[in-house]
Protein backbone atom coordinates (compact mmCIF):
# COMPACT_ATOMS: atom_id res chain seq x y z
CA UNK A 1 0.00 0.00 0.00
CA UNK A 2 1.40 3.38 -0.93
CA UNK A 3 2.38 6.26 1.38
CA UNK A 4 -0.35 8.70 2.29
CA UNK A 5 -0.62 11.53 4.30
CA UNK A 6 -2.51 11.08 7.99
CA UNK A 7 -5.00 13.34 7.24
CA UNK A 8 -6.13 11.62 3.91
CA UNK A 9 -5.76 8.15 4.95
CA UNK A 10 -8.29 9.55 7.85
CA UNK A 11 -10.90 9.48 5.68
CA UNK A 12 -10.30 6.49 4.03
CA UNK A 13 -10.15 4.62 7.54
CA UNK A 14 -12.76 1.41 8.17
CA UNK A 15 -14.25 2.25 11.38
CA UNK A 16 -15.04 5.81 9.80
CA UNK A 17 -16.68 4.45 7.15
CA UNK A 18 -18.22 2.09 8.89
CA UNK A 19 -19.82 4.68 11.60
CA UNK A 20 -21.29 6.59 8.60
CA UNK A 21 -22.71 3.64 7.07
CA UNK A 22 -24.11 2.69 10.39
CA UNK A 23 -25.21 6.17 10.94
CA UNK A 24 -27.50 6.71 7.53
CA UNK A 25 -28.59 2.31 7.70
CA UNK A 26 -30.19 3.55 11.28
CA UNK A 27 -31.52 6.53 10.76
CA UNK A 28 -33.10 5.84 6.76
CA UNK A 29 -34.16 1.61 8.06
CA UNK A 30 -33.68 0.75 11.21
CA UNK A 31 -35.27 3.11 12.88
CA UNK A 32 -38.64 2.46 10.91
CA UNK A 33 -38.48 -1.47 10.69
CA UNK A 34 -37.26 -2.43 14.34
CA UNK A 35 -37.83 0.99 16.62
CA UNK A 36 -36.95 0.50 20.01
CA UNK A 37 -34.67 1.63 22.52
CA UNK A 38 -31.30 0.43 20.60
CA UNK A 39 -32.10 2.04 17.58
CA UNK A 40 -33.22 4.92 19.52
CA UNK A 41 -29.80 5.59 20.23
CA UNK A 42 -27.41 4.06 17.99
CA UNK A 43 -27.41 7.14 15.85
CA UNK A 44 -26.12 9.71 18.85
CA UNK A 45 -23.54 6.99 19.26
CA UNK A 46 -22.65 6.69 15.43
CA UNK A 47 -22.85 10.30 14.87
CA UNK A 48 -20.59 11.09 17.82
CA UNK A 49 -17.89 9.03 16.78
CA UNK A 50 -17.94 10.32 13.17
CA UNK A 51 -19.04 13.97 13.32
CA UNK A 52 -15.84 15.36 15.16
CA UNK A 53 -13.86 13.10 13.24
CA UNK A 54 -14.83 14.15 9.90
CA UNK A 55 -14.53 17.50 10.60
CA UNK A 56 -10.82 17.02 11.95
CA UNK A 57 -9.28 15.99 8.73
CA UNK A 58 -10.31 19.31 7.58
CA UNK A 59 -8.86 21.18 10.63
CA UNK A 60 -5.92 18.37 11.87
CA UNK A 61 -4.78 21.33 13.75
CA UNK A 62 -7.67 21.61 15.93
CA UNK A 63 -9.06 18.28 16.50
CA UNK A 64 -9.26 19.10 20.27
CA UNK A 65 -11.16 22.10 19.80
CA UNK A 66 -13.28 20.13 17.66
CA UNK A 67 -14.08 17.31 19.80
CA UNK A 68 -14.83 19.46 22.94
CA UNK A 69 -17.11 21.84 21.02
CA UNK A 70 -18.96 18.64 19.54
CA UNK A 71 -19.58 17.83 22.81
CA UNK A 72 -21.31 20.68 23.82
CA UNK A 73 -23.10 21.56 20.46
CA UNK A 74 -24.69 17.46 21.55
CA UNK A 75 -25.80 18.77 24.41
CA UNK A 76 -27.04 21.93 23.39
CA UNK A 77 -29.03 20.22 20.76
CA UNK A 78 -30.65 17.58 23.25
CA UNK A 79 -32.11 20.49 25.31
CA UNK A 80 -35.17 22.64 25.10
CA UNK A 81 -32.59 25.42 25.03
CA UNK A 82 -32.05 24.73 21.23
CA UNK A 83 -36.38 24.98 20.66
CA UNK A 84 -35.87 28.39 19.53
CA UNK A 85 -33.34 27.74 16.50
CA UNK A 86 -36.05 25.02 15.56
CA UNK A 87 -39.34 26.93 15.79
CA UNK A 88 -37.40 29.82 13.56
CA UNK A 89 -36.50 27.17 11.03
CA UNK A 90 -39.52 25.51 10.56
CA UNK A 91 -41.37 28.91 10.60
CA UNK A 92 -39.23 29.33 7.18
CA UNK A 93 -39.69 26.37 5.94
CA UNK A 94 -36.37 24.15 6.64
CA UNK A 95 -37.61 21.08 7.76
CA UNK A 96 -34.57 19.92 11.04
CA UNK A 97 -35.68 17.64 13.99
CA UNK A 98 -34.61 16.39 16.92
CA UNK A 99 -36.57 14.58 20.23
CA UNK A 100 -35.15 16.21 23.80
CA UNK A 101 -34.56 13.13 25.88
CA UNK A 102 -31.80 14.04 28.51
CA UNK A 103 -30.60 10.38 28.50
CA UNK A 104 -29.08 10.78 24.92
CA UNK A 105 -26.51 12.42 26.57
CA UNK A 106 -24.84 9.24 27.50
CA UNK A 107 -23.77 8.92 24.32
CA UNK A 108 -20.78 11.42 25.43
CA UNK A 109 -19.07 8.50 26.03
CA UNK A 110 -18.02 7.89 22.79
CA UNK A 111 -15.83 10.73 22.15
CA UNK A 112 -13.18 10.01 23.55
CA UNK A 113 -13.22 7.25 21.98
CA UNK A 114 -13.38 8.54 18.80
CA UNK A 115 -10.75 11.13 20.00
CA UNK A 116 -7.83 8.17 20.80
CA UNK A 117 -8.57 6.27 17.11
CA UNK A 118 -8.17 9.47 15.25
CA UNK A 119 -5.14 9.35 16.60
CA UNK A 120 -4.56 6.28 16.62
CA UNK A 121 -1.65 4.55 14.63
CA UNK A 122 -3.94 1.52 13.47
CA UNK A 123 -3.24 0.10 10.21
CA UNK A 124 -7.33 -0.58 9.10
CA UNK A 125 -7.17 1.70 6.39
CA UNK A 126 -9.63 1.33 2.87
CA UNK A 127 -7.55 1.28 -0.20
CA UNK A 128 -7.50 5.02 -1.22
CA UNK A 129 -8.76 6.36 -4.31
CA UNK A 130 -9.13 10.12 -4.94
CA UNK A 131 -11.99 9.78 -6.78
CA UNK A 132 -13.87 7.97 -4.22
CA UNK A 133 -13.12 11.30 -1.55
CA UNK A 134 -15.68 13.47 -2.74
CA UNK A 135 -18.27 11.01 -2.48
CA UNK A 136 -17.13 9.57 0.84
CA UNK A 137 -17.70 13.75 1.91
CA UNK A 138 -20.94 13.78 0.42
CA UNK A 139 -22.45 10.48 1.61
CA UNK A 140 -21.23 11.68 5.50
CA UNK A 141 -22.42 15.45 5.12
CA UNK A 142 -26.00 13.06 3.81
CA UNK A 143 -25.46 11.38 7.27
CA UNK A 144 -24.93 13.99 9.31
CA UNK A 145 -28.45 15.67 8.33
CA UNK A 146 -30.38 12.70 8.08
CA UNK A 147 -31.14 12.40 11.66
CA UNK A 148 -32.90 15.87 11.55
CA UNK A 149 -35.37 15.24 8.46
CA UNK A 150 -38.95 17.25 9.00
CA UNK A 151 -41.20 15.53 11.58
CA UNK A 152 -44.32 17.10 13.08
CA UNK A 153 -44.94 15.71 16.81
CA UNK A 154 -47.63 16.23 19.16
CA UNK A 155 -48.32 15.29 22.75
CA UNK A 156 -51.77 13.25 23.35
CA UNK A 157 -51.45 12.18 26.71
CA UNK A 158 -55.05 10.15 27.17
CA UNK A 159 -55.44 7.13 29.51
CA UNK A 160 -56.73 3.92 28.58
CA UNK A 161 -58.39 1.07 30.01
CA UNK A 162 -58.62 -1.41 25.99
CA UNK A 163 -56.74 -4.37 26.63
CA UNK A 164 -57.00 -7.69 24.99
CA UNK A 165 -55.76 -11.41 25.44
CA UNK A 166 -53.44 -13.25 22.61
CA UNK A 167 -52.89 -17.19 22.21
CA UNK A 168 -48.74 -16.96 22.19
CA UNK A 169 -46.79 -16.77 25.57
CA UNK A 170 -45.36 -13.56 27.09
CA UNK A 171 -41.60 -13.59 25.87
CA UNK A 172 -43.26 -14.87 22.21
CA UNK A 173 -45.27 -11.63 22.07
CA UNK A 174 -42.86 -9.32 23.31
CA UNK A 175 -40.30 -10.77 21.03
CA UNK A 176 -43.16 -10.14 17.68
CA UNK A 177 -44.36 -6.99 18.49
CA UNK A 178 -40.34 -5.15 19.14
CA UNK A 179 -41.54 -3.88 22.45
CA UNK A 180 -38.88 -1.69 23.80
CA UNK A 181 -38.77 1.06 26.88
CA UNK A 182 -38.07 4.91 26.61
CA UNK A 183 -35.59 6.04 28.88
CA UNK A 184 -35.86 4.59 32.94
CA UNK A 185 -39.25 4.19 32.38
CA UNK A 186 -40.95 0.36 33.54
CA UNK A 187 -43.60 0.34 31.15
CA UNK A 188 -43.22 -0.74 27.53
CA UNK A 189 -43.32 1.58 24.75
CA UNK A 190 -45.61 0.08 21.33
CA UNK A 191 -46.08 1.80 17.94
CA UNK A 192 -49.06 2.24 16.32
CA UNK A 193 -48.13 2.73 12.45
CA UNK A 194 -50.11 4.42 10.38
CA UNK A 195 -47.81 3.88 6.72
CA UNK A 196 -50.19 5.87 4.28
CA UNK A 197 -49.90 9.03 6.42
CA UNK A 198 -46.06 8.70 7.49
CA UNK A 199 -47.38 8.76 10.61
CA UNK A 200 -47.35 7.14 14.28
CA UNK A 201 -48.90 6.88 17.31
CA UNK A 202 -46.86 6.37 20.15
CA UNK A 203 -48.57 4.10 23.17
CA UNK A 204 -47.40 2.72 26.84
CA UNK A 205 -48.80 -0.93 26.97
CA UNK A 206 -48.35 -3.52 29.53
CA UNK A 207 -48.03 -6.95 28.40
CA UNK A 208 -48.91 -9.77 31.38
CA UNK A 209 -49.06 -13.49 30.89
CA UNK A 210 -52.28 -14.95 31.91
CA UNK A 211 -50.63 -18.96 31.40
CA UNK A 212 -48.02 -20.28 29.04
CA UNK A 213 -49.93 -20.00 26.10
CA UNK A 214 -52.40 -17.04 26.58
CA UNK A 215 -50.69 -12.94 27.29
CA UNK A 216 -52.82 -10.03 27.89
CA UNK A 217 -51.62 -6.53 26.46
CA UNK A 218 -53.18 -3.94 28.09
CA UNK A 219 -53.28 -0.43 26.43
CA UNK A 220 -52.49 1.77 29.19
CA UNK A 221 -51.70 5.12 27.67
CA UNK A 222 -51.97 6.64 24.71
CA UNK A 223 -48.70 9.68 24.44
CA UNK A 224 -48.02 11.07 21.05
CA UNK A 225 -48.21 11.01 17.53
CA UNK A 226 -45.45 12.22 14.86
CA UNK A 227 -45.57 12.75 11.08
CA UNK A 228 -42.54 12.43 8.94
CA UNK A 229 -41.99 14.73 6.61
CA UNK A 230 -41.46 13.40 2.91
CA UNK A 231 -38.68 16.40 1.55
CA UNK A 232 -35.50 16.81 2.82
CA UNK A 233 -34.12 20.00 4.82
CA UNK A 234 -34.81 22.64 2.96
CA UNK A 235 -38.57 21.57 2.35
CA UNK A 236 -40.62 20.61 5.75
CA UNK A 237 -42.96 18.31 3.27
CA UNK A 238 -45.35 17.49 6.31
CA UNK A 239 -48.69 17.47 4.89
CA UNK A 240 -50.83 19.28 6.91
CA UNK A 241 -53.57 17.48 5.94
CA UNK A 242 -52.13 13.85 7.62
CA UNK A 243 -51.85 15.94 10.55
CA UNK A 244 -55.21 17.02 10.78
CA UNK A 245 -56.42 13.67 10.13
CA UNK A 246 -54.33 12.12 13.37
CA UNK A 247 -55.38 14.86 15.79
CA UNK A 248 -58.88 14.01 14.99
CA UNK A 249 -58.85 9.82 15.38
CA UNK A 250 -60.48 9.62 18.96
CA UNK A 251 -59.72 7.48 21.55
CA UNK A 252 -62.10 4.53 20.42
CA UNK A 253 -60.36 4.84 16.64
CA UNK A 254 -56.99 4.48 17.72
CA UNK A 255 -57.63 1.55 20.35
CA UNK A 256 -59.28 -0.51 16.75
CA UNK A 257 -55.89 0.60 15.36
CA UNK A 258 -54.09 -0.76 18.12
CA UNK A 259 -55.61 -4.07 18.34
CA UNK A 260 -56.13 -4.47 14.38
CA UNK A 261 -52.59 -4.04 14.44
CA UNK A 262 -51.63 -6.16 17.54
CA UNK A 263 -53.36 -9.01 15.78
CA UNK A 264 -51.90 -8.38 12.33
CA UNK A 265 -48.23 -8.24 13.52
CA UNK A 266 -48.77 -11.91 15.54
CA UNK A 267 -50.50 -13.52 12.78
CA UNK A 268 -47.81 -12.65 10.32
CA UNK A 269 -45.03 -13.21 12.59
CA UNK A 270 -47.19 -17.04 13.08
CA UNK A 271 -46.98 -17.99 9.70
CA UNK A 272 -43.57 -17.31 8.41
Amino acid sequence: MRKIVKKEKNVFRIIFLASIFLLLLNDLFLKFEYHNYVTGKLSDFAGLFAFPYFFSTFFPKKIKPIYFLSGILFVFWKSELSQPIFDFALSNGIGINRTVDYSDLFALIILPISYKYWNSTSQQIFEPKRVLKPIIIAISCISFIATTLPKHYEKISLKSEFSTNVNSDYQNVRNQLNLYKEGLFEKDNYRIELPEKRAHILTSIKVDSINENTTRIELDSILSFTVEGNGFIFSNGIKEKDVEYVRNLKQPEIEKLFSEQIKTELNKNYTR
